[in-house]
């Protein structure tokens, strides 16, 4: 079945390390730890054979500023010691570069494995494979009453599965927060979705139905796990793969939505109406919308935001240090927060502006480049390049208002899909490098 499902996978790469790479994208989602393990290796392999080709693009020294930047900043921080913030110490800068340097290395080190259509077409089927298990512990959770934490190895693999003391609340699968399993579902689903459609053109009817059966169960999952932001991700995942084709449905169909939800949870609706419209949406997804209100002091979201703003101003050039935004929000304004639901800001308040507009101007580059490509409709495979660049699109849409970034297999995930981009506007001709066609 995996043969039907991947094809010859020596076809694509016969390098040991690549099919290592493989396996940590399979195992990522579900056995994070095991799988550094072997992407470690790849990666190792990849930056040693490819470290010339690596120095030659000029565009990755925007990259090799910022971390020289941020570095910076953990020394002077330990020198100084200058701690202006209570209950916050400066050895959470470098604890805070783990989120950013090795994906960085990831970054650089990953291109090898998706320098072509194929091998990214490769790389994202084994993500969808690799998403079964989350939607088999979501499903066991929500179902079978399946409560963890399951470990295995000494805690080298743990499953989270969090005990549910509410009918509405959401469910976390393997993850231990409903963000991180939406945001994952929400991230995989663009190349269901393309997949989907590779199998209704071909007409294979087997195939069709397996994976019709899975986009099924991701949209269960989704519904399960009761997330915004993985909602969100799913309905801006079709315009970006389909293109204008669906917006003669698409657009109604979210003004419908929208529409339902309004007369659901707007105040002054009469209740009797309310009742009858809210029987076609899930109670557990209402109950995001249950305290809607139009005032602006009222939505917590643009508050954290003004504040988070100001206290960059204060320190724009290196910022205030990693970590150090829950213990300055609430020495300034007596509420805990733990992050400031953007990951722009986050990174400005942690390491400076300049260090956030060099990652943010690096990845919008990219982004450009390959989008301009991709819908120029001259790409190999569109609908799975054009999967993998939604799929990118997904991630910085979730992390506008909200950071699910610091768990590391999204994060990992985010730096290797930026990777395919990189190599998907210069595809070369040859489809294997010297590394892989070892």
């Amino acid at each position: 079945m995996l043969r039907v499902f991947l094809g010859n996978i020596n076809t694509y790469g016969k390098g040991i390390e690549f099919k290592f790479f493989l396996i940590s994208i399979f195992l990522l989602a579900s056995a994070p730890s095991l799988s550094l393990l072997f992407l470690l290796y790849s990666i190792i392999i990849s930056l040693r054979g490819n470290f010339k080709n690596l120095i030659n693009d000029k565009s990755n020294y925007i990259l090799l500023v910022a971390a020289l930047i941020m570095i910076s900043k953990s020394i002077f921080a330990s020198l100084l010691s200058t701690n202006e913030i209570a209950n916050w110490e400066p050895i959470l800068n470098w604890v805070g570069l783990g989120n950013w340097l090795p994906q960085f290395l990831i970054y650089f080190g990953a291109q090898i494995y998706v320098q072509n259509a194929a091998q990214r077409t490769l790389v994202a089927k084994i993500l969808i494979l690799g998403t079964v298990p989350v939607i088999f512990s979501c499903f066991t959770q929500y179902f079978l009453g399946w409560y963890g934490p399951y470990e295995l190895f000494n805690g080298l693999i743990i499953w989270y599965q969090k005990v549910r003391t509410e009918i509405n609340q959401p469910i976390t699968g393997l993850f231990n927060n409903p963000n991180y399993a939406g945001a994952w579902i929400a991230m995989i689903w663009p190349f269901l979705l393309a997949y989907l459609y590779q199998k209704q053109k071909d007409k294979l009817k087997l195939k069709l139905f397996v994976v019709f059966t899975l986009c099924v169960f991701f949209i269960f999952a989704i519904t399960l796990i009761n997330s915004r932001g993985a909602w969100i991700g799913v309905f801006a995942s079709i315009p970006f793969i389909f293109g204008k084709t669906v917006a003669v449905w698409f657009l109604p169909l979210v003004i419908f939505v929208i529409v339902l939800i309004l007369l659901c949870t707007f105040p002054g609706i009469p209740l009797n109406i309310q009742t009858i419209f809210c029987l076609v949406i899930p109670s557990n997804i209402l109950s995001n919308f249950s305290n809607y209100n139009l005032n602006f002091e009222n939505i917590s979201r643009f508050l954290i935001w003004d504040k988070a703003i100001n206290l960059i101003l204060d320190k724009p050039f290196f910022g205030w240090g990693a970590a150090s935004f829950p213990s300055l929000y609430f020495s300034e304004y007596g509420d805990w927060k733990g992050h400031p639901h953007n990951l722009y800001l986050e990174l400005s308040i942690s390491y400076g502006l300049l260090t956030s507009l060099l990652v943010f101007t690096f990845i919008g580059i990219i982004i450009f480049n390959s989008a301009k490509n991709i819908y120029s409709k001259k790409v190999i495979n569109n609908n799975f390049e054009r999967a993998w660049l939604t799929s990118t699109f997904v991630f910085l849409i979730l992390h506008s208002f909200d950071i699910v970034y610091f768990d590391m297999r999204i994060s990992i995930i985010f730096w290797i899909l930026l990777s395919g981009l990189r190599f998907q506007v210069n595809e070369p001709k040859n489809l294997e490098s010297k590394i892989i066609a070892k």
